[in-house]
């Protein structure tokens, strides 16, 4: 294999790890989107959720041991 060869051979992998290196970038910048759009529909569910909630601190820590009524 003389020069030439490789430094063709170099180019064309070269131009692959290039070529992978962007189909991974643009990947990692949808998920990082996904990822955004998902942290922001979890802050509304929670603040939903917070607000159907009742604000009485004496039932936050209530729990119910009633055993259901089949037993």
């Amino acid at each position: 294999m003389n020069s030439n060869d490789r430094i063709q051979e170099l180019e064309i992998r070269i131009t692959f790890l290039e070529n992978t290196v962007e189909e991974l970038n643009q990947q990692l910048a949808s998920v990082t989107q996904e990822f955004s759009l998902a942290k922001q529909a979890m802050r509304l569910i929670h603040q939903r959720l917070e607000e159907l909630q009742p604000n009485d601190p004496e039932n936050d820590n209530f729990v119910d041991d009633t055993p259901p009524p089949h037993y």
